[in-house]
């Protein structure tokens, strides 16, 4: 079978990766995978054209030009013809859009195509995009494919004559699980937050939250793992809280898991999420999580059982709910027991590659 996947780019972040850990896991005497980057090429594209499957990477944006959208639909069309791909399936909403613009144009529509939706794009964008949305992704699209069953049960709602198939991350956990330090009065507890500096992210909500938590009550420091386009923002605003001694950015972290097992409790600030990898890792090894109540973390964490939700942009409820899991090591190592439990069962790496080559079968 001949996949042609379709993705923004080959960065460090979420989707890149499971693209990464989905076609590593294909068969190579059964696949052969051609891949088009939309805007740019990205730190990860060697590693990308060195697997097995693959058999060619094309960026559609060269260095120092600048493609329209129709010229680049017309350009993934030619592609498409060239590869004669069993099936194009793509990653991202731009890339989604792209190809399909490139369909609706007659370029390629007796192929199949499959589209994942790697956000709660209802919660993230605003009329006019969702209107594209529709008419460009989901009226295209033959399949449509989401990380979060909270996700898959809202469109199947609001499009239900459309297969919508609900297929969780690809999962890669050391087998060291979390352990938690000897309780102590003294010891500085570590906070630990990992994702891009984005908006949607909402780290600034942390940071304010951390700002209601004094060192005379508690001796507190936070890494910010990533990099961003908020990175200036975000250091100044933590000089603005005085918390510059507190809050570190050392920026992206090839070994998550490392940090993740020395820190006292993990917290994402987001304002919309799927099924978001940086906290499905975290309570993979058994660390206690705070995330914000947003789009498919009901999926993740049973409130008060194996994680906390809270209120999104709600900088004092974060910090209450901080303060209570650094302070309370009975729950916090509770919350991580059940966490590393729950993930555990949830995510099946062979259930997820057999649900998504069930659906590349069947249009065999």
């Amino acid at each position: 079978m001949r996949i042609l996947y379709v993705i923004d780019s080959m960065t460090k972040d979420g989707a890149e990766s499971q693209l990464l850990k989905t076609i590593d896991r294909l068969p190579p005497e059964q696949y052969e995978v051609y891949v088009v980057l939309s805007r740019t090429e990205g730190e990860r594209v060697t590693e990308l054209a060195a697997m097995p499957c693959v058999r060619d990477v094309a960026t559609l944006t060269g260095e120092g030009s600048r493609m329209r959208l129709l010229e680049k639909a017309f350009a993934l069309g030619g592609v498409v013809n060239s590869v004669k791909p069993d099936i194009v399936h793509s990653w991202l909403w731009y890339s989604n859009f792209l190809c399909g613009v490139s369909r609706k144009c007659g370029l390629w529509r007796k192929l199949p195509f499959v589209a994942s939706q790697r956000g709660d794009y209802h919660a993230r964008y605003g009329k006019f995009r969702l209107w594209l949305t529709e008419k460009f992704v989901y009226n295209t699209a033959d399949v449509l494919l989401t990380n979060s069953a909270q996700i898959q049960n809202q469109l199947c709602q609001q499009y239900p004559d459309k297969r919508i198939v609900s297929i969780p991350n690809l999962l890669e956990l050391p087998t060291e699980a979390w352990q938690q330090r000897p309780p102590d009065d003294t010891q500085e507890k570590l906070i630990v937050s990992v994702g891009r500096f984005a908006p949607e992210k909402g780290h600034r909500y942390l940071i304010e939250a951390l700002s209601f938590i004094k060192p005379e009550d508690i001796a507190w420091s936070c890494i910010f793992l990533g990099d961003g386009e908020l990175e200036t923002e975000l250091r100044a605003l933590t000089e603005k809280h005085g918390l510059s001694e507190q809050i570190k950015f050392p920026g992206f972290c090839e070994d998550v898991f490392s940090v993740l097992l020395s820190a006292d409790v993990f917290a994402l600030p987001s304002l919309h999420e799927s099924s978001p990898n940086a906290l499905i890792e975290a309570m993979g090894v058994g660390l206690p999580c705070i995330a914000s109540d947003v789009g498919g973390i009901a999926d993740l964490i049973e409130n008060g059982e194996n994680g906390v939700r809270v209120s999104p942009k709600d900088p004092e409820e974060l910090a209450a709910s901080l303060y209570w899991v650094l302070t309370q090591p009975d729950f916090a190592k509770t919350l991580g027991r059940n966490a590393r439990v729950a993930i555990q069962r949830k995510f099946d790496n062979a259930e997820s590659m057999r649900k998504l080559e069930d659906i590349y079968q069947q249009f065999l």
